[in-house]
């Protein structure tokens, strides 16, 4: 009979050794720690297809090594794009370089936009760009403020990680 896994236990005996070889690669604690709990979450998720009798200690830390590897190509090309800007925004006076600026960011919120729930979209459009209250988006959408509230954070929370992620 196989033993099935125990991710208490998992997580207790490997969390802090994850994270010390996460932060060897990417030398950012806070990052090393999303790296880990990211892995950890797919490992929580597959609870049920894992079990003893397969080293699953390797295959955690090698999903941990892939997750780095993927994170450092990520700000490598980063800096790629940021060194360009660098270069072409010299080219720009401060008001065309700002306007710019806003144009791809604008452009980028739109796309994370466009992956949340209608209600979130909504939402965060009428308060952010059309600068109404709380009460008038629950008003005009016929919700709750509470509802308007929590869809809201729950948009912010979205545009802030992506945003966060895309440029550190």
């Amino acid at each position: 009979m196989e033993e099935r896994f125990d991710f208490a236990d998992f997580y207790e005996c490997h969390y802090r050794q994850a994270l010390r070889y996460a932060s060897m690669y990417v030398f950012n604690n806070e990052d090393a720690r999303d790296i880990v709990s990211d892995v950890l979450l797919r490992f929580l998720e597959q609870k049920g297809k894992l079990n003893r009798e397969r080293n699953i200690v390797g295959l955690f830390f090698s999903m941990i090594h892939n997750k780095c590897m993927d994170y450092l190509r990520r700000m490598s090309r980063f800096k790629q794009i940021e060194n360009k800007l660098k270069q072409t925004a010299d080219r720009f006076s401060d008001s065309e370089f700002e306007a710019l600026c806003h144009k791809e960011l604008f452009r980028i919120i739109g796309e994370i936009l466009s992956n949340m729930p209608a209600l979130q979209q909504e939402v965060f459009l009428d308060v952010h760009m059309e600068g109404q209250t709380y009460l008038e988006v629950a008003e005009a959408r016929n919700i709750t403020k509470r509802v308007v509230e929590y869809q809201l954070r729950k948009a912010e929370r979205a545009v802030g990680c992506s945003l966060q992620r895309m440029y550190g």
